[in-house]
């Protein structure tokens, strides 16, 4: 909604906090701040929602989320680039979840591996000569080389963590735009998508051989 005065915004703010004011009218303030790109607009229905009259409106929720994303669809070259920053920001943050799940597992592995190591010592001078004592020491061979394996796996992730977290904290500082800090890494890619995203899912599907 673009046709609209600075007086009228605010007429429409102090009505939704009017205890004069009738749950019609309310709804129907509501609605029209929910399309509103102002960020006033948006503080707006937040304090209402949490007012003694937030609940005559049952679908305020929705109106604040529709005020969020007529706020984060980019209109200019700077909300472009902090669309795009918040974007990095989502993947940084996805690729650390990612690897400290990897390096949990190796560390579980490693303990499992090194128990494993420990018992195997401890039965070796019990084993019985032939294919039990065979066993043991086979089992025994090759475990010092998969520990240092899990060992490297872990030091490498722990690397790549301390990387990944340097980028996370970089791209967060460069995103310009308070408002895209606070709400875009919770609605962009979650509930606001780019308009070209189905063409380029679409193009990937025809490239299939399948």
């Amino acid at each position: 909604m673009e046709d609209y005065t600075p007086q009228q915004l605010k007429k429409w703010i102090q009505d939704l906090f009017d205890p004069d004011t009738s749950k019609e009218e309310l709804e129907r303030n509501a609605m029209t701040l929910a399309h509103i790109r102002q960020p006033e607009a948006l503080r707006a229905l937040e304090e209402f929602r949490k007012s003694s009259r937030g609940k005559e409106v049952e679908w305020i929720g929705c109106a604040i989320d529709e005020c969020v994303f007529g706020l984060l669809s980019p209109e200019n070259e700077r909300e472009e680039k902090d669309y795009v920053r918040v974007e990095l920001w989502q993947r940084y943050e996805n690729e650390i979840i990612e690897m400290e799940g990897k390096l949990e597992a190796a560390e579980d592995r490693k303990k499992q591996l090194e128990v494993e190591k420990e018992f195997l010592q401890n039965i070796e001078d019990h084993a019985p000569e032939g294919q039990p004592k065979l066993t043991v020491m086979g089992s025994l061979g090759g475990i010092d080389n998969l520990i240092c394996l899990e060992e490297n796996k872990i030091m490498n992730l722990k690397l790549e963590i301390e990387g990944q977290e340097f980028l996370l904290e970089q791209i967060e500082k460069a995103i310009e735009s308070p408002f895209y800090r606070k709400y875009g890494k919770d609605q962009i890619g979650v509930e606001i998508h780019r308009n070209s995203e189905a063409w380029v899912e679409e193009d990937m599907d025809d490239e299939l051989p399948f």
